[in-house]
Order: C-alpha cells, then structure tokens, then sequence
C-alpha cells in the first residue's frame, strides 16, 4: 500500500507538503493550552513543595435535556381546492410553500418559523373570508392550536438545534482569556429571550423569525455559551479540589511560630504567580460573562419540560448551587485558604 507519509523515508526525501500541514496542525492541536492546564500546573507546583501527591481531577457529568413530550396532533385541514380559495392571501402562499416541503427534514427552527408566520397570517386572511364557511372555522382552528402550542414548538427547537442543545453538552475546549463572541453571543440570547416573552405574552405580532435565524447563526459561530458552561464547571471543580487538597495541610506545622520556613515562601511564590497573575483574572472573566448570560439562561431553560434536574440546579437564581455563585463561592473558598496561611506564617502577600 503507498502512503503519502512515509515515515521511514523522512531522512531521505524531502516531507509532501500536506504531511507537513497534517504534522503542523497536530502539533498545533497537541500544545495549545487551555486555562486549566494552567490550574493543574499551579496544584502540582503546590504538591511538589509539600511533598505530597496532587489531587485527581474528576470528570465532569453530562447535562441532559429531556425529550419533550409529544402533542395531539391537528384534527383540521385544508383541501386542494380550499388552498387554491386563499391565492389573494400571504397565508395561501406560506401554506403552499410549506406543502412543496413536504417530504423533507425540517429543522425544529424552521417548523417554529412556520408555525409564527401562519399565526401571524392568518388574522389578514381571515378578515377576508365569509366567518360561516369552512374554510374560516378550518383557518381559525388551526391558529388557535399553533397559538396553543407555540411554546412546545419553542421549546422542541431549544432541545433539537445544535447551537442551543449543545449549550449543556461536554466539549474538549474551553473559553480563551481572549474569547470572541460575547456580545453577539450576547445580542442573540437577548433574541431568543424576547421571543420566548412574546409568546408568553401571546404578542405573537411582535416576533420576528428573521431575527431568529440571524441569532443561531451567531450562537454556531462562536459556542460563547457551551465553552462559558464548560470553562465556568472546570473552574469550580479545579477551586473545590485545590481547597480540599490544601484544608490537609496543618498549616501550624508548615510555620512553627517564631520560625522561618523556606517552603512556606516558595508556596506564596507559587500562589503569586500563578493563581494571583492568571487564574484569579480568568475566574473573574467568567464571573463577568456568566452575570449578564445566566439570567437569559434562566429565562430560556429554568423549569422547562426539556430542562434535567441538574440544568435547574445550575439556573435557580435564588440558589447557592447555581452556576455563578457556585464559581464565586468556590474562588472565596479557595483564598480563604490563603488568608489564614499568610496570616499564621507572618508571611506578606503582596
């Protein structure tokens, strides 16, 4: 078999150009480094010093959403001839255009749209037709099932689109200190939001599908929201194993009183460089992201029928365990820490 690498002629002749893209890419891939590469360097520094093995990390558990439940489907339709009826009308055209798609997958956001436009629609249309006929009673029935269950066609596209359910799902990346993407991110969950209020509201007027489009658009382009989740997990499980690991540590035997002790300082260094300079500045960057997000997290998916227990646990608002104090109180935890190892070893922390 010939392969384009072939590794034992690399001494010989010269690397194909595209075994050299594969090499760069992998090396690429291979050494970037995330923000909690950072962490671990920072508990190893500590355990070595200690002379004491480091903590394991855990793994992180999947968030699941929940399947939503199916719904009756609708008892009334148009005939041929009663489509044909409604050519003066935007809504015969949308149906038509619906009815040639038949037969094709169609995304949950696209049967979301369908469903706002009909309603939207319709009340023009019905202003046009007899209110004794059939057609009338056949086109206000189905606006008011849609009506019923636009909320249920919402929620569908929160658990079927990728760039909403993968929100909660795990990923091997994690969000840069120099992350794009927020405002959009931003911008296009204050969309969603609204629309969701609209519906609640029955201002079914008022949404716009356009801006929906363009908003999962945005949130494919830069997964803002699923590195912020994973990033903002990481940390807190890397904050609560590196305060349990030191609350181990007798700090009374570490700095006898009256005694200098080198360790002591080397461990101050450590907490200087490394958690101080880099991962203090990034926790308080996810603590900014998260402040402005969760709440439109909370007003997306907070008790839904698609949201797992755990989901809810992240978004109760008035909850410790939710996602931004959890991250907040797990950093205190952690300094905490330090306060009483610098206050005991006499030891200046600045």
């Amino acid at each position: 078999m010939n392969h384009p690498c072939k590794f034992s002629s690399l001494l010989i002749t010269p690397l194909p150009i595209r075994c050299l893209l594969v090499v760069c890419l992998l090396l690429l891939s291979g050494c970037s480094k995330q923000p909690s590469d950072t962490y671990h360097t920072y508990v190893a520094r500590l355990a070595n010093i200690l002379q004491q093995q480091p903590p394991r990390s855990l793994p992180l558990q999947q968030l699941r959403l929940t399947t939503p439940a199916a719904i009756e489907e609708p008892s009334d339709t148009l005939s041929i001839l009663q489509l044909a009826s409604l050519s003066h009308c935007q809504l015969g055209g949308l149906i038509s255009e619906r009815n040639n798609q038949l037969g094709k997958t169609a995304t949950a956001a696209s049967t979301f749209k369908y469903q706002v436009e009909f309603i939207q629609s319709a009340a023009q249309c019905l202003q046009t037709l007899n209110s004794t006929s059939t057609i009338y009673n056949t086109i206000a029935s189905a606006t008011a099932y849609k009506q019923r269950y636009l909320m249920h066609y919402f929620n569908s596209m929160l658990f079927k689109e990728p760039e909403l359910n993968q929100t909660w799902q795990l990923t091997s990346r994690e969000l840069s200190t120099a992350a794009a993407g927020y405002s959009d991110t931003l911008a296009a969950m204050t969309t969603l939001v609204a629309i969701k209020q609209h519906i609640a509201a029955q201002q079914f007027s008022a949404i716009d599908t356009h801006a929906l489009f363009n908003a999962l658009e945005q949130l494919n382009k830069y997964r803002f929201n699923q590195l912020l989740i994973q990033s903002a997990r990481t940390q807190i499980a890397l904050n609560d194993r590196a305060s349990q690991f030191l609350r181990s540590v007798d700090i009374a035997t570490l700095c006898p009183k009256g005694k200098s002790n080198q360790s002591a300082q080397i461990l101050s260094n450590i907490f200087k460089k490394f958690y101080l300079a880099d991962i203090q500045p990034y926790q308080a960057q996810l603590t900014g992201y998260l402040e402005t997000l969760q709440p439109l997290y909370t007003e997306l998916w907070f008790k839904q029928p698609i949201s797992s227990e755990p989901i809810n646990t992240l978004l109760a608002f008035e909850q410790n365990s939710n996602l931004l104090k959890q991250l907040k109180s797990s950093a205190k935890n952690h300094v905490v820490w330090w306060q009483t190892f610098y206050k005991t070893c006499e030891i200046n922390p600045i």
